[in-house]
């Protein structure tokens, strides 16, 4: 009964947290590269949509036709935050560099932690969203799902 209970108590520890160790993948449509935690595993690669899961996250990217400025990313991340009935939105923070530009915000929905962002590849006009979901007490999914964000660069 006591290895049933450590094997139990153990496999909640691990899910809730994720290794340091990291790997490239690439959307191959769109040539943009992120990196994420050895875990993750791809779960979709269209022409629409990039979805990975990882132990305790997902993360998922979403093209969209929309022809929005930089100047303009932040406002249409709350919009979007918004219309997905994010809650408790805050933690907005601007994003620039490897080649790509965005906005992202922090919030809750069902229970799940969610980053999302906005992002804007200037030379090709590629526009994206990203979100990333993990359990609010996991503090390293926290600072994975910063690194994931900052992560993504085009090829």
């Amino acid at each position: 009964m006591k290895k049933l209970f450590f094997a139990i108590i153990l496999f909640f520890a691990m899910s809730f947290s994720t290794l340091s160790a990291q790997q490239d993948y690439v959307w191959e449509y769109y040539g943009l590269e992120v990196t994420v935690p050895d875990d993750f595993e791809v779960v979709k690669n269209s022409d629409t949509e990039f979805e990975m899961k990882g132990v305790g996250m997902g993360f998922y990217m979403y093209l969209f036709e929309e022809d929005i400025a930089v100047e303009d990313m932040d406002v249409a991340v709350v919009d979007v935050a918004n219309s997905i009935a994010m809650e408790e939105i805050d933690a907005a923070q601007v994003i620039q560099g490897s080649g790509l530009d965005g906005y992202y915000v922090e919030g809750y929905k069902e229970g799940l932690r969610v980053m999302l962002a906005g992002m804007i590849d200037p030379k090709t006009q590629t526009n994206f969203f990203m979100l990333i979901t993990f359990y609010d007490t996991d503090n390293v999914a926290e600072s994975d799902a910063l690194d994931i964000i900052h992560s993504v660069r085009t090829r």
